[in-house]
């Protein structure tokens, strides 16, 4: 299972264990429970806190799939154009204009909008690591 990125920078979404809720028990009595939070490690954007590690990742892929997938997208990914046979690494992008800048490996510049785009990151198929085959 990969870690969620982060959709405002990039950073990972790291889980956090080490948070606990008082649950009241009546009479002024709690009772401490560990509930999980996935948080990313750059920005502190957090998702919904879950009481499982799995209800966690839940909340965290709810919220990353609220955002649109220009903003998404980071320098050093690679995506697929519509119109082009090769990958394309983005180098850079305007979130006002809603352009993105890519990179062939050729090394020329590519301008394309949202709509340009066949195959987002995660869309492609990620080879690489020690999963490589």
């Amino acid at each position: 299972m990969t870690t969620p990125k982060c959709p405002l920078c990039g950073g990972l979404l790291e889980l956090d264990d080490y948070l606990f809720q008082n649950v009241p028990l009546g009479y002024g009595r709690y009772e401490s429970r560990q509930v999980y939070i996935y948080q990313c490690s750059e920005c502190r954007l957090s998702a919904e806190y879950g009481e499982t590690p799995e209800e966690a990742r839940r909340y965290a892929e709810e919220l990353i799939s609220k955002f649109p997938p220009f903003l998404m997208v980071h320098p050093g990914d690679n995506l697929k154009l519509a119109f082009e046979n090769d990958i394309l690494t983005v180098i850079g992008k305007d979130t006002d204009r809603g352009k993105l800048y890519l990179e062939n490996c050729r090394g020329d510049v590519e301008i394309a909008t949202p709509d340009d785009v066949d195959q987002w990151p995660w869309e492609l198929e990620q080879k690489g690591g020690s999963n490589d085959i």
